[in-house]
């Protein structure tokens, strides 16, 4: 066989055509067709391409990769800690702090907000502050917590003797007054009380107080007495002023005020006491609060009280003062309740939040033309060199080619 140029140079052209042909165009199979094509009724091979008859299974594949190799807890944990410092919650909590102030100026955002809180505060005090007395008074630690108070705080409980003699003034001047007993006296005494209290005397008494009792009586006396304080209430009056005062009742009642004490009851009757002081305690945390926090919120215009609270906390210099130490105390409690909490929340965060699926979905409903500008903008440098690769493996195969046929067959 006669060698011409053309078996030197036609082995190595063809062979990196078809390299070049054949990684083109299976780079374009991995795309397309988009959907599967047909023939005579039956499908063609390799249709639709590799990635839209695969694409399922390529979107579960990235969305386990996703959650189980990039998204793992402890690294969404360290990126939270990283983004979530104490000086970023500070800064975070100072611009809402200033951004909500800023809103403020703003006569009808103020006005909106002022309506928002006062419809708040209105139910705080109507709805939830009658359940959360009520709550407190069906839970046991509301027991604990009364029971503690009486022994910390009422038990141990005296008066000092100036507060003593200011209470027995009170009562010397305002309650066991003259004209109070005087008119005690003539509304007590009644002639059934009377009548009642001589057959007492008559009944009661011994010794030289029984002949006095039976043979001159308590009648006659008490009629007399009931008939002077009524007849004569200046004298009645005198009377009794002149009484109180040489009995000493100021001095004696603060006796007994500064002397008085709950631990010098017997333990049976102190028992009895906490126990009927905690009861009542907590029947008026059920029973009165509802009421109480009823007629308190009717009384109150609660859309004109939060407005003038927001109107004071526009103007009031301290609150921008508060600003900074505000921030920076929620960024303390904040950055350690995420230190002991955030895995535990990011643990249970990411399964709800369902990004595997999501990934899943987002790739499925992406168009097979969509998906394929996507990694074309990706890898396009590499899918683009592919062919030139094949150009070249097929030159050195055209190249072995024409080896075999011009050097080696011959010759065998």
């Amino acid at each position: 066989m006669e060698v011409t140029f053309w078996h030197y140079i036609l082995p190595p052209v063809v062979g990196s055509v078809i390299g070049f042909t054949a990684d083109t165009i299976a780079i374009k199979m991995l795309f397309r067709p988009y959907r599967p094509l047909f023939f005579l009724g039956r499908q063609i091979p390799l249709t639709p391409g590799l990635f839209p008859r695969g694409q399922e299974r390529f979107a579960r594949k990235v969305a386990t990769t996703l959650t189980d190799k990039l998204l793992t807890p402890e690294e969404v944990h360290r990126i939270a800690r990283r983004l979530l410092g104490r000086e970023q919650l500070a800064q975070g909590i100072r611009w809402v702090l200033l951004y909500g102030l800023g809103q403020l100026n703003d006569p009808r955002q103020r006005e909106r907000l002022a309506q928002g809180l006062g419809g708040l505060l209105q139910r705080i005090l109507e709805d939830s502050l009658p359940q959360w007395t009520a709550e407190l008074g069906r839970s046991s630690f509301t027991d604990q917590a009364l029971g503690q108070v009486f022994d910390r705080m009422v038990l141990p409980f005296t008066l000092s003797r100036a507060q003593g003699e200011t209470i027995a003034g009170w009562i010397n001047e305002s309650v066991l007054t003259p004209e109070l007993l005087r008119q005690a006296l003539v509304n007590g005494l009644s002639a059934t009380t009377i009548d009642e209290l001589d057959r007492q005397a008559r009944d009661r008494s011994q010794g030289g107080y029984w002949l006095l009792a039976n043979v001159i009586g308590v009648k006659g006396p008490l009629g007399r007495l009931k008939d002077f304080c009524r007849d004569q209430p200046e004298q009645a009056r005198a009377l009794f002023k002149d009484v109180l005062s040489n009995i000493r009742l100021r001095d004696r009642l603060t006796d007994i005020l500064v002397s008085a004490s709950f631990q010098k009851l017997p333990p049976a009757t102190l028992d009895a006491t906490k126990t009927q002081l905690v009861g009542a305690l907590e029947q008026a945390l059920t029973a009165t609060i509802p009421d109480f926090s009823q007629r308190i919120s009717e009384s109150i215009n609660w859309t004109e009280q939060a407005e003038a609270l927001l109107n004071r906390a526009v103007t009031s210099e301290t609150i921008l003062e508060w600003i900074d130490p505000v921030a920076e105390e929620g960024a303390r409690i904040l950055d350690q309740y995420l230190s002991e909490e955030l895995e535990q929340l990011v643990t249970k965060l990411l399964p709800s939040l369902g990004l595997e699926e999501a990934v899943i979905t987002k790739i499925n409903q992406t168009s097979p033309a969509e998906l394929e500008d996507a990694i074309q903008s990706v890898a396009r440098s590499e899918l683009q060199a592919l062919p030139y690769v094949g150009a070249v493996v097929g030159f050195f195969a055209g190249f072995l080619e024409m080896v075999l046929l011009v050097y080696i067959l011959p010759n065998l």
